[in-house]
Order: structure tokens, then C-alpha cells, then sequence
């Protein structure tokens, strides 16, 4: 797809400034996959496979965690991006180390399959885990947050604190690209932010939390809710 092509799309799309201030999304889904439909066929199904590695909740509640875990290795190896590639390695670490220390919270040892998650940091996770951070506060500075709210109960706390870090991530990205493919992914990827902070209150965070937690990691899941 020309990028001129991207640029049209692009600036077709309403700004999105910010993700807590926002009440409703900018633009509604229905709107945003009709302009969607200026890409090609080949983003159409990368945007897909983004979508599906970065929100497990597009997938059915019959999805088992080795199905999980080949899914995202066939899904991201396709993926025709670095930084694509390197996002989603991002955010896939991000829910293993959620459900690991859900485990840790809960006094559980750390699990003895060495394909336990999917992502590249489960297995320094196996070897850090008597580490209150798992030596990972530094890759990921909210990890502290996360384990007090935790330890509190507080799930909609901690459902902000992942998302606002999930915001930051895609605004160091969107830095690096403006009106190319890689800018229309992160465009998507924000507005799915919005759309889930602007249906939440107490409750329905919690619920949310648990429901996402089924869904991505299996029997694992079960025993450590995870965003």
C-alpha cells in the first residue's frame, strides 16, 4: 500500500488525545473498520493478527494454553514488522509476568513446565522467581504498583496502571511512525485502549480481569487473574 495511502487513512481518523479524560471513543468501531477498509488485503490480515496477539479477548472461551501458545508463534512469526514484532514481544511479557506474580501473591512455586506462557521472558521469570520483581522492575517500572495493588485488592487501580503502561509503549512507538502501516496499528491499538477504559467502574474491572485471564493463559490462568 502506497504511503500516501496511510496518510489519506490517517488523517481521515479523528485524534485520540488522551485515554483517561476520554468518555467515549472518538470515532465508533463500526466507523473506524469502514476507513479500515482503505487498506489492502495483506494489512488488513496483519492489522488481524496484531489485534488477536495483543487483545486475547477476540478469542473464543474454548481456547486451551497450548493452543494459545502455538497461536502466538504461528501469528507472530508472520508478522512483516520489527517493531510490530518487538510490540507484541512486549506485551506478551507483560501478561506473563502478571499471571506470574498473581502465582507469587498467592504462594505458588513457579511453574515447572518450561513452556509454562508465551512472550520471551518466561523462562528468566523460572529462574528470578524468588525475586519480589522477578528482576524485571527496571523493563517494566510499573511492576511495583501492580504488586501493591495486589496485595490491596485494588483491580481497578491496577487495571489503569497496565493500561496507562500499554499507552506509554504505543507513544514511544508512534514516535517512530507517523504515516506508514506500523501508525495505523498503533492508532487501532489506542482506540481499543479507550474503548475498554471508557466501559469500566469497579466492577466491571474486576470481572473483566478475571474474564481476560481465562482466556489467556489456560489452566494457569485459573489459579492467577491477569490483565
Amino acid at each position: 500500500m502506497a504511503e500516501n495511502a496511510y496518510y489519506t487513512l490517517l488523517t481521515s481518523l479523528p485524534h485520540i488525545d488522551s485515554l483517561f479524560d476520554s468518555k467515549i471513543t472518538p470515532i465508533s468501531r463500526l466507523q473506524l473498520d469502514r476507513r479500515l477498509s482503505m487498506l489492502n488485503q495483506e494489512d488488513k490480515d496483519t492489522l488481524i493478527k496484531v489485534e488477536q496477539l495483543m487483545h486475547w479477548s477476540h478469542l473464543g472461551d474454548d481456547v486451551d494454553e497450548a493452543a494459545l501458545i502455538r497461536l502466538a508463534a504461528r501469528l507472530h512469526a508472520e508478522l512483516p514488522s520489527q517493531m510490530l514484532r518487538e510490540l507484541v514481544n512486549w506485551r506478551l511479557d507483560m501478561r506473563t509476568v502478571m499471571a506470574a506474580l498473581r502465582r507469587k501473591m498467592q504462594g505458588k512455586q513457579a511453574p515447572g513446565d518450561p513452556q509454562w506462557s508465551y512472550g520471551t521472558r518466561y523462562a528468566y521469570i523460572r529462574r528470578n522467581w524468588s525475586n519480589p520483581t522477578l528482576g524485571l522492575q527496571h523493563a517494566f517500572p510499573w511492576i511495583p504498583l501492580a504488586i501493591d495493588c495486589l496485595n490491596k485488592q485494588d483491580y481497578l487501580i491496577l487495571e489503569k496502571t497496565l493500561l496507562e503502561a500499554v499507552w506509554r509503549r504505543l507513544d514511544d512507538a508512534g514516535r517512530q511512525h507517523s504515516f506508514d502501516f506500523e501508525a495505523v496499528v498503533i492508532y487501532v491499538l489506542r482506540w481499543n485502549l479507550v474503548a475498554r477504559w471508557t466501559a469500566y467502574d469497579g466492577e466491571q474491572a474486576l470481572e473483566r480481569f478475571n474474564e481476560l485471564t481465562d482466556l489467556a493463559l489456560g489452566e494457569f490462568a485459573n489459579q492467577l487473574p491477569e490483565i
